[in-house]
């Protein structure tokens, strides 16, 4: 039982989190004494550069208050056995240094919730400044205190904390950027420019640049090339733009090792220069924060582009698949359709081109269907009104249904169909989907039945009731094409006396034979009807009064040019005399459109009252004759 309570696999020691706390806080405070063993000695007063400032930087950055103890311990210890600081300047010393670091881990913590991300933005190098500046100024002031009171007193205070103040500045600037990310990417490979050519050429570049410049001996030319120190910020802004951060952080490092060193080494450009670490800090503090800004928006830009590249491939993928979706669904419409036994035509609304039917609507109409495709779908209607109406209906009402059409079949005979429309997408387009019901057989008897009460038995014209129904029709469709037509009334003269003189079956001979020059005559167009006895209208249509006039007059002519025989032998030549109006259509504002029928009828009613005024006139001047009012 006991050893079942025992855990299989317990973890190392070394794996505990206090383990990792106390090496950590180890690691930092062995690195914080170490860079203050190499520096002091270089510098036996305070030191120009201070890099254990940047080890501390890093430990508040990485693990805020969780590791400064041993940044605290490593204070106390460097003061003591390396600067040979009494125990209660130390103390002083390491008071400033752990107030000023508490202050920015507690500012990190509130203002960069983010902190493995902080430099990558124009913020957060800004952020990074001001907490530089806060922790340098803080360390300074205890520093400088402890200097200028008690341990130099010839110093003045306002000397020592700019010099301390800069030294610790310069250090975190340059150095903690580079160890923040070394620091956390230890797992990661240590290549720096990863076999790029362009960024070794940059590196040495800037590396051979900074040699130059800092390690030339002191002659003549170093006051030349003095003029041109800030020349080294062309390869850093280089690798700022071109590296990875941890990359140019590091060569950023590389160039202040090099230029303190130099200038340590009385070398360089700086070597016959009155103050020349306080000279040299200045720029290397111009040159970091440059580098820092340049490489955040850097960082800020690729991210950008990233995102839009991310953005452009997921809407590039989102419209291949909505591609290939429209074209799946396209297919299995198309198979559909094919299949479906009802005629079916998809047209485009804007130019009435067919772009696509299936077999059904191509046997239905007799065409071949790679013939129908591309084109007109005008053509497949046997009169031209009904097309116009029904773009009308179309456009009034978005879609039909079951809307009587008369079709034309490939061999000219007329087909009749209920059609039905809606609008819909196809192929990406905006089209109106056609579906056809054929009712030929049906309509043909509703024909046969209307022709009865429709068509004079005599002359086999239009009845007056149909005439006047047909007319209202026309001067509907005249009204919504704008275009005029002409209204006649015709009498044959002296008729009654052909009856009286010659009997009926004469007078019926006559009409036969009047009514069949009026079908030679007229258009297919023109509507021709028998009102009555010997009276008779017909409807010119899209004419105007100069052509109406010309055309009721060779009507005249060639109905005077008859010779209708009759049984007993003799020849009867007749004559007509014709009255016309002239119809204009109303103006859209008159609502001709949309007007009931009763009002059509009247408004007919009234033109050929005009028309029967203008046939009177011809009759009392002369007969024989055409009078237009």
């Amino acid at each position: 039982m006991l050893l079942q309570t025992l855990p299989h696999n317990p973890s190392p020691w070394f794996r505990t989190k206090t383990a990792r706390w106390l090496l950590a806080n180890l690691s930092l405070g062995l690195l914080y004494l170490l860079l203050m063993a190499l520096v002091t000695p270089a510098f036996p007063d305070r030191p120009p550069i201070w890099p254990s400032a940047a080890v501390a930087m890093l430990a508040v950055i990485i693990g805020g208050l969780r590791w400064l103890p041993g940044i605290i311990i490593a204070t106390v210890m460097g003061h003591l056995a390396i600067m040979d600081y009494p125990m209660e300047w130390s103390l002083w010393i390491t008071l400033g240094n752990a107030l000023g670091l508490a202050a920015n881990a507690f500012l990190i913590n509130r203002f960069i919730p983010d902190i493995n991300h902080a430099l990558e933005s124009g913020r957060g190098v800004a952020l990074f400044a001001l907490l530089t500046i806060l922790n340098s100024a803080m360390s300074a002031g205890f520093g400088a205190f402890a200097i200028s009171f008690s341990l130099q007193p010839e110093t003045h205070y306002g000397a020592a904390f700019f010099s301390w103040f800069i030294a610790d500045m310069t250090a975190i600037l340059l150095l903690t950027p580079a160890l923040t990310l070394w620091w956390k990417d230890l797992q990661a490979p240590c290549l720096l420019m990863h076999g790029n050519l362009e960024m070794w050429l940059a590196a040495t570049s800037l590396i051979a640049m900074t040699a130059i410049l800092f390690f030339l001996p002191s002659t003549d030319a170093t006051s030349l090339l003095r003029t041109g120190i800030f020349m080294i910020l062309l390869p850093l802004v280089w690798v700022a733009l071109r590296f990875p951060q941890r990359s140019t952080f590091t060569l950023m490092s590389v160039v202040f090792i090099i230029s303190v060193s130099g200038t340590l080494l009385e070398r360089g450009v700086m070597s016959e220069l009155a103050s020349p670490y306080t000279r040299l800090q200045l720029i290397l503090i111009s040159a970091a924060l440059i580098t820092l800004l340049v490489s955040a928006m850097s960082v800020e830009r690729r991210r950008i582009m990233d995102a839009l590249n991310q953005s452009y491939a997921t809407l590039e993928e989102r419209i291949n698949e909505r591609t290939l979706q429209l074209s799946d669904n396209l297919r299995y419409l198309e198979i559909l359709l094919d299949n479906i036994p009802i005629p079916m035509v998809i047209t485009r609304p804007d130019q009435s081109i067919v772009i696509y039917a299936n077999l059904a609507a191509a046997d239905y109409g007799g065409y071949p269907l790679d013939k129908m495709i591309g084109s007109n779908s005008t053509m497949y209607f046997q009169h031209q009104e009904n097309f116009q109406l029904l773009r009308k209906k179309l456009e009034e009402n978005g879609s039909l249904n079951s809307h009587e059409v008369a079709l034309r079949h490939r061999d000219g005979h007329t087909l009749w169909a209920l059609l039905s429309a809606v609008p819909s997408r196809y192929n990406d387009m905006s089209v109106l989907i056609f579906a056809f019901q054929d009712i030929s057989q049906a309509k043909q008897r509703e024909l046969d039945l209307e022709q009865l009460v429709s068509t004079d038995a005599l002359t086999r014209l239009a009845t007056r009731r149909y005439f006047l129904q047909r007319a209202a029709d026309l001067q509907r469709l005249a009204d919504y094409n704008g275009q005029p037509f002409a209204l006649l009334m015709l009498d044959l003269d002296h008729f009654k006396q052909i009856n009286d003189t010659h009997g009926h079956p004469a007078g019926d001979k006559v009409l036969v034979s009047v009514a069949e020059c009026f079908r030679q005559s007229l258009r297919p167009d023109d509507l021709c009807g028998r009102l009555g006895g010997e009276e008779f209208a017909v409807i010119l249509r899209n004419t105007g009064k100069l052509s109406a006039h010309c055309g009721a007059d060779r009507l005249r002519i060639a109905i005077n040019n008859l010779q209708v025989t009759i049984d007993s032998g003799q020849t009867i030549t007749p004559s007509v005399s014709i009255g016309g109006v002239i119809y204009h259509p109303r103006s859209p504002s008159e609502g001709s459109e949309t007007a009931p029928s009763s009002l059509q009828q009247v408004r007919m009613e009234d033109l050929i009252e005009d028309a029967d005024q203008a046939l009177y006139l011809a009759k009392h001047s002369g007969r024989n004759c055409v009078v237009f009012v």
